[in-house]
């Protein structure tokens, strides 16, 4: 299969990724108090998904293999990977207070079992509070790394640029990178995106902020086009997020979903896997970008540090 393509409706009939849609579909129906697993097309799900078949594909689903996740939050794909042995390190700004703290929340600091309904053995997710810009990280030390739905969500395409230059940093040489971002399908000629907290990615952006940074090589072939069938799956991003901030009940998400194709301000666009793997010849194609971002990532730590100390302070009986 070729791991390296913009999601499609089909994708969820295929022998390679449904066996890992079923086993999310059953883990979301627990909710439901649903025992059979129900596939309905979710983009997070075919994320996660194509980055676990990637994953097992290419050999590296193996005990105590290590993962790193970019932007990890609660993914489910971090949790997936710790309940087949593996060590999962999910990295995100877990200790600071972000927009995204609903999905990144300091919890993940204490006890990651909270936040997952899969079993998984203690001590195999091990969250780390940092910044994709500049991990607390070694080099060339994890067999894997996943990101989904993260990348473009990082403010500008220098922070992209730096987060690619350290995800290649930290991958070792022959290891894989799956990486799921928004893609492009169409939208007006005078702006590249809607809003700077939402890059819509095409694939000269793609070679200029991911590719070219990072000095890693793209797996396949890179397929840019649904099908017509998905195409037609369309919807309004406010629409779509309206319903899935409420979704109680298997009925309220097949009335929130499919969200295989999104339109928002004139720019339709959708999630696209990328599938990358470090050249066992790689030098780094390292750049100053990662230093213009040095104080404001400074100031970050800082006060997660504080944040923490004042967690932990909270929970003290003394």
């Amino acid at each position: 299969m070729n791991y390296s393509k913009v999601i499609d409706l089909k994708d969820f009939e295929s022998s390679h990724l449904r066996p890992y849609l079923e086993q999310f579909a059953a883990v979301e129906m627990q909710r439901f108090g649903i025992k059979e697993p129900m596939v309905i097309p979710d983009s997070k799900h075919w994320e996660c998904a194509m980055a676990i078949g990637a994953f097992e594909e290419f050999g590296l689903l193996k005990e105590r293999n290590t993962f790193a996740g970019i932007g990890a939050g609660t993914e489910l794909t971090t949790f997936f990977l710790a309940s087949r042995g593996c060590i999962a390190f999910p990295c995100d700004r877990y200790m600071e207070n972000t927009p995204w703290s609903d999905i990144s929340p300091i919890g993940m600091m204490l006890e990651p079992q909270w936040y997952s309904e899969l079993k998984f053995p203690r001590g195999h997710v091990i969250p780390v509070n940092t910044d994709a810009r500049s991990l607390r990280l070694p080099s060339s030390f994890f067999d894997g790394i996943y990101s989904s739905g993260a990348l473009e969500h990082f403010g500008s395409l220098a922070a992209v640029a730096a987060a690619a230059q350290e995800i290649a940093r930290v991958l070792k040489p022959g290891g894989f990178a799956s990486i799921s971002t928004e893609f492009r399908l169409e939208g007006p000629e005078d702006r590249p995106w809607f809003d700077d907290n939402c890059i819509l990615f095409t694939p000269q952006l793609i070679d200029d902020y991911i590719i070219k940074p990072s000095g890693l090589k793209l797996v396949g072939d890179l397929e840019t086009t649904p099908s017509d069938e998905t195409f037609y799956t369309r919807r309004q991003l406010t629409d779509f997020l309206e319903l899935a901030r409420s979704i109680q009940s298997l009925a309220d998400k097949k009335a929130a979903y499919p969200n295989l194709v999104l339109y928002h301000e004139g720019f339709l666009f959708c999630s696209i896997h990328l599938l990358f793997t470090k050249p066992y010849n790689w030098t780094g194609a390292l750049t100053t970008e990662n230093c213009s971002f040095a104080n404001e990532i400074a100031h970050n730590n800082k006060a997660a540090h504080y944040a923490l100390n004042s967690t932990f302070l909270k929970k003290s009986p003394n």
